[in-house]
């Protein structure tokens, strides 16, 4: 059973992608998986269609 501290922990306005509103928060990520992910995205598609190496080193 989880303590009451444990249960009480949430993110305030202002920290990190959390905005001052619903909307605004909804905005930053939209902005994460619109922007952020984009390269993320070619490397799926890029081992998709087997255009690169999985087995060589980063």
């Amino acid at each position: 059973m989880k303590s009451e501290e444990e249960m009480d922990k949430s993110f305030l306005p202002g920290e990190g992608i959390i905005k001052g509103d619903i909307e605004e928060t909804i905005k930053s990520m939209g902005y994460i998986g619109r922007v952020g992910m984009r390269s993320t995205d070619t490397e799926i598609l890029n081992v998709m269609i087997d255009r690169i190496n999985v087995n060589q080193e980063c």
